[in-house]
C-alpha cells in the first residue's frame, strides 16, 4: 500500500479524514467521503486487504471464522449459559464482517427506527432511515418504494432453494397463520419466507466493493495491516490517530475529523484506550481519563438463538460429505457461483409474535438446510454428514444487558466482553419457548414429512429443567453486537444524534455501536444504513 495525501510536519501524515475501521460501515463511509475530491480520505484496516475463495463463496462462511480474517473475541465466562465462554467472531478484513458473514439481508421492523426517533434521535426514524438503505442496495428485483437499484451492494433471491426449505416456510406460515412474504424489509417484517442475501449470482458482495470501485481515487488512502491503539487530541478536538504497523509506530493526523468504524467491540475498546470512558474503570487498568464519559462500552444488545435440528430424508436437504463437499467446490468454481455454496447457510426466515397483541415481532426464526454444529459454537466443528436441517429460534429483543471493559491499558489485549446472556431470566424462558415453537413447524405439514428425527436437542429433552439446562448448553450469540456507544441525549448516550461524540470536537462514531436498542433482525443491513447516513451528516447533505 502507498500513502498518499496531505503531509504534515516531519514523518506525521495529514488527511482530512481519517476512517478507522474497513468494515461494513468504514468502507462505505471512506467511499461516500472521497467521491468529492476536495477531500482526502484515509481509511485504515488491522486486517488484510485480500478477498480468498471462502470469501466468494456464502455457504463457507464459518471457514473463515479462527482464521487471520477474524477478531475471534471470546466473550468472559456467562454465569447463565453454564459459565461458557461463547465464541463472537468479528471481519478483521476490507469489508469486515460483510466479507464473512452469513450474507443475510434484513432491516428489521419500522417500529425500531421509529423507536430510535422517539428516545431523543430526530432524523433516526424508519421515514428517516428508509432512503440510506436504498441508497446503498443493488436489489435485483429493480428499484421500488423499499428498494434502490443504483448501489453497489447486490441483493438478490437465492437460487435452488432446498425442499426442506420450502417446506419450513409453508409450516411456519401455517402454524403460526402468517403471510408467506416475499419481502422481509419493507417495514413489517411479519411473515415467513425465504432470506434474500447480499450476492450475485451466487458470488458475496461485501461492503468492500465500495472500496474496489472507489480504489483509483488519488484522494483515498487505503492501509491494511495498520493497527490503530489510540487517538491524538489537541485541547478537546480529535486531532489523529496513534497506530501500529509493520516497522513500528506512526501518527496519522485528520484536519477535520476522526470517525470510528471499528464495531461495537472496537470502537469503545478504542474510546477507553484513548482515555474516553468511564472514569472509575480508566483508573482501574492505569489509563488517565480525558473525558469522564459513563456510557462507553454500556448497553451491549446481542441476539441469541437456539439449535433444533433433525436428521432429514434424502434429496429434501443437501447430502453433506466430504466427496459432496468436493464435487460442490468444484461446480462452484467452473459454473462461477453455482451449487449450494452459492447460497447462504441459511436459507429460510419467518418472523412470528409469540402474543397477538405484540406490536412487532418478537421471534426471528432462521432456517438451514443442513445439521447445526453441536453442541454449540465455542468450538471449531464439523458439519454432521448425510441430510439434515435446523431451525434456529432467535430472540429480537433480548432484555439482558452487558458491557465492554479493557483488561488492561496494552492497546494489544484483548477487551472483556460480557453480554450477560440470561441475566434477565425471561430470555431464557422466551428462548425455551421458541425451541417448543420449532419443534411444532417441524411437526407441521409439509416440513413433517422432510423429518426423520430429532437430533438436537432430542426425544429425552422433554421437561421445563431438562430444557433449560440444554438451552443453556447450546445456546449462541448469533453475533449481533450493537449498542456499547449508544446515540441519544440521556446521560448513558455516548454519541449524539449526528454521531458526535459529546464532550469532544472533530470524532464521531458510525457503526453499529451508536444503535440505541437492537434492531429486529440480523444487523449487517442496519449498519450499512448508519454508513450511508453517517456519511451526508458529515458533509451536510443529511436528508
Amino acid at each position: 500500500m502507498h500513502w498518499r495525501g496531505r503531509r504534515g510536519n516531519g514523518s506525521v501524515k495529514a488527511f482530512d479524514y481519517v476512517v478507522v475501521g474497513a468494515g461494513s460501515s468504514g468502507c462505505i463511509l471512506a467511499a461516500r467521503l472521497s467521491e468529492d475530491p476536495a477531500n482526502s480520505v484515509l481509511l485504515l484496516e488491522a486486517g488484510p486487504a485480500q478477498e480468498n475463495f471462502a470469501m466468494r463463496a456464502p455457504a463457507l462462511f464459518y471457514v473463515l471464522q479462527r482464521t487471520r480474517y477474524d477478531w475471534a473475541y471470546r466473550t468472559e465466562p456467562q454465569g447463565a449459559v453454564d459459565a461458557r465462554r461463547m465464541f463472537l467472531p468479528a471481519g478483521r478484513v476490507v469489508g469486515g464482517s460483510s466479507s464473512i458473514n452469513a450474507s443475510l439481508y434484513v432491516r428489521g421492523h419500522k417500529s425500531d427506527y421509529d423507536g430510535w426517533r422517539a428516545s431523543g434521535n430526530p432524523g433516526w426514524g424508519w421515514e428517516d432511515v428508509l432512503p440510506y438503505f436504498r441508497k446503498s442496495q443493488r436489489q435485483a428485483r429493480g428499484a421500488s418504494e423499499f428498494h434502490g437499484a443504483d448501489g453497489l451492494i447486490r441483493v438478490s433471491d437465492q437460487d435452488g432453494i432446498a425442499p426442506s426449505t420450502a417446506a419450513f416456510a409453508k409450516s411456519a406460515a401455517t402454524l403460526f397463520g402468517i403471510p408467506f412474504v416475499k419481502d422481509f424489509n419493507g417495514g413489517d417484517s411479519t411473515g415467513a419466507g425465504y432470506f434474500q442475501v447480499t450476492c450475485e449470482r451466487g458470488r458475496r458482495s461485501s461492503a468492500a466493493t465500495f472500496i474496489r470501485e472507489a480504489r483509483a481515487r488519488p484522494n483515498l488512502t487505503v492501509r491494511t495491516g495498520a493497527f490503530v491503539t489510540g487517538i491524538e487530541f489537541g485541547s478537546s478536538r480529535a486531532t489523529g490517530v496513534r497506530l501500529r504497523v509493520k516497522g513500528g509506530e506512526e501518527t496519522v493526523k485528520a484536519g477535520r475529523e476522526v470517525i470510528l468504524a471499528a464495531g461495537a467491540i472496537g470502537s469503545p475498546r478504542l474510546l477507553m484506550l484513548s482515555g474516553i470512558g468511564p472514569a472509575p474503570h480508566l483508573r482501574e487498568v492505569g489509563i488517565d481519563t480525558k473525558l469522564d464519559l459513563a456510557g462507553v462500552g454500556q448497553n451491549l444488545r446481542d441476539h441469541i438463538g437456539y439449535p433444533v435440528s433433525y436428521e432429514a430424508t434424502a434429496n429434501s436437504a443437501p447430502h453433506y460429505s466430504l466427496p459432496a463437499s468436493l464435487r460442490w467446490i468444484f461446480n462452484y468454481m467452473i459454473s462461477g457461483g453455482g451449487g449450494p455454496l452459492g447460497r447462504s447457510y441459511m436459507e429460510g426466515c419467518a418472523f412470528v409474535r409469540t402474543s397477538p397483541g405484540l406490536e412487532r415481532p418478537d421471534l426471528q426464526f432462521h432456517f438451514a438446510p443442513w445439521s447445526s454444529l453441536e453442541p454449540n459454537m465455542d468450538e471449531k466443528r464439523q458439519l454432521k454428514r448425510g441430510c439434515g436441517f435446523t431451525l434456529f429460534p432467535t430472540l429480537l429483543y433480548p432484555q439482558s444487558v452487558g458491557e465492554i471493559r479493557l483488561s488492561s491499558s496494552d492497546p494489544m489485549a484483548p477487551p472483556h466482553i460480557d453480554p450477560r446472556y440470561f441475566s434477565c431470566d425471561a430470555d431464557l424462558r422466551a428462548l425455551m419457548e421458541g425451541a417448543r415453537l420449532a419443534r411444532q413447524v417441524a411437526e407441521t405439514e409439509p416440513l413433517s414429512a422432510c423429518a426423520l428425527r430429532e437430533v438436537a436437542p432430542g426425544a429425552a429433552v422433554q421437561s421445563d429443567d431438562a430444557l433449560a439446562s440444554d438451552v443453556r448448553r447450546r445456546a449462541n450469540s448469533i453475533f449481533h453486537p450493537v449498542g456499547t456507544c449508544k446515540m441519544g441525549v440521556d446521560a448513558g448516550a455516548v454519541v449524539d444524534p449526528e454521531l458526535r461524540v459529546r464532550g469532544v470536537d472533530g470524532l464521531r462514531i458510525a457503526d453499529a455501536s451508536i444503535m440505541p436498542s437492537i434492531p429486529g433482525g440480523n444487523t449487517n443491513a442496519p449498519t450499512m444504513m448508519v454508513a450511508e447516513k453517517a456519511a451526508d451528516l458529515i458533509l451536510g447533505k443529511a436528508l
